[in-house]
């Protein structure tokens, strides 16, 4: 079977029930790095494996990561010719060819979140442009027994790696039969429960997040965090990395709060957490002590506090608070009613604030968030956008970076899945990155501060990873 056809590259086998490969033109910026070829053959030399636990990221790295980046491509416009929707024989492919099942919903409810993955990956692969790489697409639906059955057909195909499935469920259904055929898998899950032996989850987790969050306002003297979180899977997760991160960074945990999201009104909640109960007391203390005298000092400070609505400030000079829209400006809200001064507490969010607008929200204006690297990402936007006339969603980030990563090792000789946990890692349109043996993501993060225009950096994300597996 021919997979090459003039300037473009066919992509057989690919498992489609309700969509078409779309029409990719091949106007490609030139120079767009992500990834470069040639420094990732060096660096996958120091690739191996060791304990179960990864390291953090440090903002002092050493080991820089390799990068990743498409070899150039003409400048001339060409349209991606229409896919062979029939499944592949069942002859073995050839010796040079890699062939890469992508299981991603293109139907059913996550059908929009499978398309844009599905786009993204095609994009990955004309950019790094590896002629070998036989790129498979099959429909999981958004079910497991969906992603079941597609696991099974890319590896009936000779799939040698699956880049997907999305959803964590979906992952563990698909590993047994990965596992069975040592197919390594890089899924977009974000749920640490869903890694097993050479399955990896790719997306965004939120403990790294907040332990950068958390060791850049250490750094920067803050020694008592309270949470504030959603009574949520996430919520939860983010509460227990936080007091994880807090004690590595020589801190206390002063406070933890849980409110339902699905409230309009979970002021009891704040106001416990914020102690105004006793700042209310102690106000009224204060005022009774300065009723009674008569000096000039005395007087001024009773006209002071007779404006105020507590005494005294809540015990925690730092506030992490993973929720975003309508929850994030109810609980910012309520914590002004009850005279929490932002100028005084650092609110600390996680990459949920990735919103140009929180700024609009003055009591937001400070506050520190982590981030990925905005310099590839503003990129593969652009990319995306003039390809496909719509911008992409940081979910469809992953799927180019690892349909690129893959395409890139392919080059490197037979044993390239060994090569995914290299220990300098990669860099992405996210920014650096590497698979830990441990079936986890590390990846290296800014810190962002909002301001009224937007956000700014205040912390650059490290370039390099500090320790070894």
């Amino acid at each position: 079977m021919n997979d090459g056809i003039g300037a473009t590259r066919a992509i057989h086998g690919l498992r489609y029930n309700t969509a078409e490969v779309p029409s990719v033109p091949r106007k490609l910026w030139r120079g767009f790095g992500i990834l470069c070829v040639g420094a990732l053959a060096l660096s996958l030399a120091a690739c191996g494996t060791g304990p179960t636990r990864g390291p953090t990221v440090s903002s002092r790295p050493t080991t820089a990561p390799a990068q990743i980046s498409p070899v150039q491509t003409p400048p001339q416009t060409a349209a991606l010719p229409p896919a062979d929707l029939a499944p592949p024989t069942g002859i073995p492919p050839a010796a040079h060819e890699v062939r890469v099942g992508v299981l991603v919903p293109l139907s059913g409810e996550a059908a929009s979140a499978g398309q844009a993955l599905r786009d993204a990956a095609l994009l990955a692969q004309f950019e790094v442009n590896n002629p070998s790489l036989i790129l498979q697409f099959y429909d999981t639906k958004g079910t497991v027994d969906g992603a079941r059955a597609a696991a099974q057909q890319a590896k009936d195909h000779g799939a040698t790696l699956f880049v997907g499935p999305l959803f964590s469920q979906s992952v563990q259904a698909v590993s047994a039969i990965a596992q069975s055929a040592g197919i390594p898998v890089l899924s977009f899950s974000t749920d640490p429960s869903a890694v097993s032996p050479n399955v990896f989850v790719t997306g965004f987790l939120v403990e790294p997040q907040i332990e950068r969050v958390v060791g850049f306002a250490a750094e920067q003297g803050m020694q008592r965090f309270a949470v504030l979180a959603p009574d949520t899977a996430y919520g939860r997760a983010a509460a227990d990395a936080a007091l994880v991160a807090v004690q590595h960074n020589g801190a206390v945990v002063t406070k933890t709060a849980f409110f339902d999201p699905a409230k309009n009104n979970f002021s009891p909640v704040v106001r416990d957490l914020t102690d105004y109960a006793r700042r209310k007391a102690a106000l009224e203390r204060q005022k009774s002590l300065l009723a009674g005298q008569s000096d000039p000092a005395s007087v001024e400070e009773l006209k002071r506090l007779e404006k105020q609505d507590s005494y005294g400030d809540p015990d925690f000079d730092a506030l992490i608070l993973p929720a975003n829209g309508t929850p994030l400006r109810q609980a910012i809200s309520l914590l002004k009613f009850y005279d929490v001064d932002t100028a005084k507490v650092k609110i600390l969010g996680t990459l949920l604030w990735q919103d140009e607008n929180l700024g609009t929200e003055p009591a937001l204006q400070g506050a520190w968030f982590p981030a990925a690297s905005r310099v590839g990402y503003d990129r593969f936007v652009a990319r995306y956008t003039e390809t496909y006339g719509r911008a992409p969603s940081q979910l469809a980030a992953l799927a180019y970076d690892m349909v690129a990563l893959s395409a890139a090792l392919a080059q490197t000789g037979d044993d390239a899945w060994s090569r995914l946990t290299a220990n300098s890692g990669f860099v992405g349109v996210n920014g650096a990155f590497r698979l830990n043996p441990n079936g986890q993501i590390e990846r290296s993060l800014a810190v962002r501060e909002i301001t009224r225009n937007g956000s700014r950096e205040v912390s650059p994300a490290p370039t390099r990873f500090t320790q070894s597996y």
